[in-house]
């Protein structure tokens, strides 16, 4: 009775769980399990009240029955003595005698089944404890061998992609894991092999029809049964003896096979959890790395999920965001409109995407594009997925890349510029000390023809040397600083390193000469210039100079420049004059000249200077 009422409650209880509480998740093979659970147990319940029954009937029936005995003998006559039976003569068994032993077989038999479903549900409450596949086949062979008294079990389960039988676990009567070497070597493989071909169970003893294993391995008694599930045969079950022979009989097999049908399905439902598990670890590992931040809610709005990246962006802590309603989780960012943007998602049960700059406490100004969508199954409303792209940085290096090509685009060559946008920290803006050098070169004769040409022509012709002398400096990498009438300036080592600095404007120096040289070998006498050419290598501050917000120039300003300008206004036509700064650098690569000293504005001391005759 104790059972009875147990398992009673307990089928309530699962009743209450799977048809009420967890109704409406029976996809979930947790509640899938529990449903099974509740089947097994409702079988239980409802056999148990069967014997109940009839062991109140038997037992109604043996109490009349002795009650009828008891009168008999107490109407007997007083004084006469019953005939005794001769000793020589069989002892015939009377009609009591004989319903009694029928009735004592029939309570026996009872007991037994009773035991056995007291056995099967024990079984069935340990299998349903856990779903952890490893600690289910664990359960499993313990309790199975307890029950058969068996001195070894196995598990072997179809490998579902390869269609193999492999070795899942072993264990002995002590509870103990065996090796698989055991498994591999010394159990019967021919009797397991036929029970999952088969589907059948199979028991037998080694003087029955014995396989080469048993008799190899003196087995004395196999049992071994098939775990079919869903109408699929998942493995078997296999214990043995090498003990005691005829230790299974055909009722042992019946309950290893009863139990086998439960063993089944929670061997298959772990096996399901450990592959849901695995699929959602392998779902929570690509949420959490994804770029974009991702938010989900359900059809109340409370927030569901909130991945890593959704963390970094909004800066909130998804421990204090998780669980509760969007209103409440995002009211701290009212400037990002988050609120409204699912708000209206939720009423309108559609899509929006709107692109959001915004100031966000620890970030700064950030620029965020909000995807938010309604999510609906069967055109029922569940929740809402919010998905965040944050183009901050993108937008940052539109921004640098835009500022970049303003800059410089018209002082170097296309290749340097590509070089600073693809490494923005090379460039420091707001200026800074190191060593350059320095090119001023001018075009001599721009009076002459000023007043002999008409000012369009005379721009015409200037451009036309200005821009030769340009791609001269670009071939070299250098940068354009800023023309200056009929002169300009250009700088090495800036904005990019350069460390062969002083031979570049060098380089530079001599094409110019040349390209100019050749611009004007076919033009007539009167309009051919000359030019002359400073260099100088030195420390100078290297930065933007102008108004911020209308007009900055990336130019060089210090003495080296000073010193660079007034060499090339002393400088004869057509020379190219380095100061010793620059000649240092470059001795070895050029043949030069040395000039007298030269006195030059500003300074006290005459400066050493050189004309450049060529290259080494």
């Amino acid at each position: 009775m104790r059972i009875s009422r147990a398992l009673h409650e307990h089928t309530h209880k699962l009743e209450q769980a799977v048809e009420g509480t967890y109704a409406g998740e029976g996809s979930d093979p947790r509640v899938k399990l529990l449903a099974e659970a509740l089947n097994v147990s409702r079988s239980a319940d409802l056999e148990l009240g069967r014997i109940n029954q009839a062991a109140r009937r038997v037992l109604l029936t043996l109490q009349e029955q002795l009650s009828k005995g008891g009168q008999v003998n107490a109407h007997a006559s007083p004084g006469v003595t019953a005939p005794r039976p001769s000793p020589t003569a069989p002892a015939a068994p009377s009609d009591f005698e004989q319903e009694r032993n029928v009735l004592t077989s029939s309570i026996v038999s009872l007991e037994r089944k009773h035991s056995e479903l007291e056995t099967l549900y024990e079984i069935a409450q340990v299998l349903n404890s856990t779903l952890k596949f490893d600690e289910v086949l664990r359960l499993v062979m313990d309790k199975v061998i307890g029950v058969v008294g068996a001195e070894r079990g196995f598990i072997v389960l179809v490998n579902p992609e390869t269609g193999m039988l492999e070795f899942t676990i072993a264990r002995d009567k002590q509870a103990r894991t065996i090796g698989e070497g055991a498994f591999e070597y010394n159990i019967s493989r021919s009797t397991v092999n036929n029970v999952v071909k088969t589907r059948n169970p199979m028991l037998s003893d080694n003087s029955h029809d014995p396989t080469k294993s048993m008799m190899a391995y003196d087995i004395r008694s196999i049992m071994c049964a098939p775990l079919i599930v869903r109408g699929n045969c998942i493995g078997a079950v296999y214990v043995d003896s090498r003990v005691k022979a005829n230790l299974f009989n055909e009722k042992d097999l019946d309950l290893l096979l009863a139990f086998c049908n439960q063993a089944a399905i929670a061997i298959d439902n772990a096996r399901l959890f450990s592959k849901v598990n695995e699929d959602k670890q392998y779902m929570d590992n690509i949420f959490a790395s994804i770029a974009n931040g991702v938010i989900t809610t359900d059809a109340a709005g409370m927030i569901t999920s909130f991945n890593n990246a959704a963390r970094y962006i909004l800066s909130l802590d998804p421990v204090k965001v998780v669980g509760k309603h969007y209103r409440e989780a995002f009211q701290v960012l009212p400037q990002v409109g988050l609120v409204e943007l699912l708000q209206r998602a939720m009423q309108e049960h559609g899509h929006g995407t709107i692109d959001v700059d915004s100031v966000i406490p620890g970030r700064g100004m950030v620029n965020l594009e909000l995807n938010v969508s309604s999510l609906r199954d069967q055109g029922t409303h569940i929740g809402m997925a919010l998905v965040i792209d944050d183009r901050t940085e993108i937008k940052r290096s539109k921004a640098e890349t835009k500022q970049i090509r303003d800059i410089f685009g018209r002082y170097v060559h296309p290749n340097v510029v590509q070089q600073l946008i693809e490494d923005p920290r090379a460039l420091n803006l707001g200026g800074e000390t190191k060593e350059i050098t320095v090119i001023f070169g001018d075009i001599r004769g721009y009076t002459r023809l000023s007043e002999a040409m008409a000012p369009e022509k005379v721009m015409d012709l200037l451009n036309g040397y200005l821009e030769k002398m340009v791609e001269a400096i670009w071939n070299q990498e250098g940068t354009v600083t800023s023309f200056i009438g009929d002169a300009l300036m250009a700088i090495f080592n800036a904005p990019l390193a350069q460390e062969d600095h002083a031979m570049r404007a060098v380089r530079a120096a001599l094409g110019m000469r040349e390209a100019v040289l050749e611009y004007q070998r076919n033009r007539p006498p009167q309009l051919q210039v000359s030019f002359g050419f400073g260099i100088n290598t030195g420390l100078a501050v290297v930065g933007n100079l102008g108004s911020k917000g209308h007009l900055q120039n990336y130019t060089a300003i210090g003495d080296v420049v000073n010193v660079a300008s007034r060499m090339q206004g002393n400088a004869s036509d057509n020379d190219i004059l380095l100061n010793r700064s620059t000649f240092i650098k470059v001795r070895q690569y050029v043949r030069v000249e040395l000039l007298p000293p030269m006195s030059v504005k500003n300074r006290t001391e005459p400066l050493e200077v050189f004309r450049l005759k060529g290259l080494a």
